[in-house]
């Protein structure tokens, strides 16, 4: 049996889509998915287009803390599928601004958010800014339209 067409990864229209499958332990006592848990589809989402963008997979391989994050509820979700859409938006000298739209299968959204993250370098524990490189592979990313 194959997915449907909206659980597929992959770039449409500008976002990076990532399809969930709402599982038991995402969901609170009235059946819906609790509010701190769209944070970590926030996460999974970023990971895999930070990956995607520089080609490494490993946990240092992510060179960003977070700095702020929001996220702005419209809709319950159930255990239902979802899609986790994530782009990047402005770029500034060491921080880059990842925007999510959370829909829903009937293709609704049910949340919007953004998380503003600053590029790290571990070993010194300080923030760097971003090289022309990494600018120059955000800024080829596939865009809407």
């Amino acid at each position: 049996m194959s997915e449907p067409a909206h659980a597929v990864y992959g770039w449409k229209d500008g976002w990076y889509v990532v399809p969930h499958q709402v599982v038991f332990s995402d969901v609170d006592a009235y059946g819906h998915v609790n509010n701190a848990v769209y944070f970590t589809y926030f996460e999974t989402a970023r990971t895999l287009l930070w990956q995607q963008v520089t080609g490494r997979r490993g946990p240092r391989d992510i060179n960003f803390i977070v700095a702020r994050a929001e996220c702005d509820f419209r809709q319950q979700v159930g255990m239902e599928r979802i899609e986790i859409r994530v782009r990047i938006g402005e770029m500034r000298t060491t921080s880059v601004d990842f925007e999510y739209e959370i829909r829903k299968s009937d293709r609704q959204v049910a949340a919007t958010g953004k998380v503003i993250v600053v590029l790290f370098d571990w070993e010194s524990q300080s923030k760097v800014a971003i090289g022309d490189d990494l600018r120059q592979r955000i800024r080829s990313l596939p865009q809407e339209g």
